[in-house]
């Protein structure tokens, strides 16, 4: 009798492992869309008179990867993220000007990515993703006065990223993601007019960054093609 609970309890664990995996060929959808607006009121620096800032933050990233073997999926990624920070008016120390401030960003990125799959049962799944991408970022300072001013720039460069993440597949298909934002590097240079010269300058940064807090934590919902 024990030896075949025993062995029904084998059985039943080899066909769970069975299950609990994403087989070779399939194909992952996922990505993120996001949008905010916040609005603040702050004092000018010249009349230290509340002056309203809104602030826009767009953002898109899809990724599509095909699973080269048991749980392991390689692939693409882009993006697109953009910010606007706008409607700060104030006078000039004169008095006599009125001035209105904006800021823009806009990144476009592309890369590739890999990611590992450890099933924890048939519906929970933890993994390790490695990504690496290029990234262009054009930045815009305006300052509208009396004659207009613009202070253009631009920044490029490469970044190598590593995180972990948890899923839980309500149906095989269907994953929903909890990611944290992890470590990642990232080299840029950065291209700029100072002021009103004529002269382009650069400026080459490295940075090492760690995301491992509540605040790196983000949702994600991923579709795998092909899975029974």
């Amino acid at each position: 009798m024990k030896k075949t609970i025993f062995a029904t309890l084998l059985l039943s664990a080899g066909i769970l492992s069975a299950q609990a995996q994403i087989s070779a060929g399939n194909k992952l959808l996922t990505g993120s869309i996001s949008y905010s607006r916040k609005s603040e009121s702050v004092n000018s620096f010249y009349t230290n008179q509340p002056e309203k800032i809104v602030e826009d933050k767009f953002s898109f990233a899809p990724s599509a990867g095909y699973f080269v073997t048991d749980n392991v999926v390689v692939g693409l990624t882009g993006g697109i993220f953009i910010n606007r920070k706008h409607e700060a008016r104030f006078r000039d120390p004169t008095g006599l000007v009125s001035v209105r401030f904006e800021e823009k960003n806009r990144t476009l990125s592309g890369g590739l990515f890999g990611r590992y799959y450890k099933f924890l049962g048939e519906k929970v799944a933890m993994y390790g993703q490695l990504g690496a991408s290029y990234q262009n970022t054009y930045y815009s300072t305006l300052l509208y006065t009396n004659s207009g001013y613009t202070k253009p720039g631009r920044s490029e460069g490469l970044s190598a990223s590593l995180a972990p993440g948890l899923v839980f597949f309500p149906t095989s298909k269907i994953g929903l993601e909890l990611a944290i934002r992890g470590a990642s590097y990232n080299r840029s240079t950065f291209r700029y007019t100072a002021g009103n010269s004529s002269s382009p300058q650069k400026n080459t940064s490295s940075n090492l960054d760690f995301g491992f807090g509540l605040d790196d934590l983000n949702l994600g919902i991923s579709l795998y093609l092909g899975r029974d």
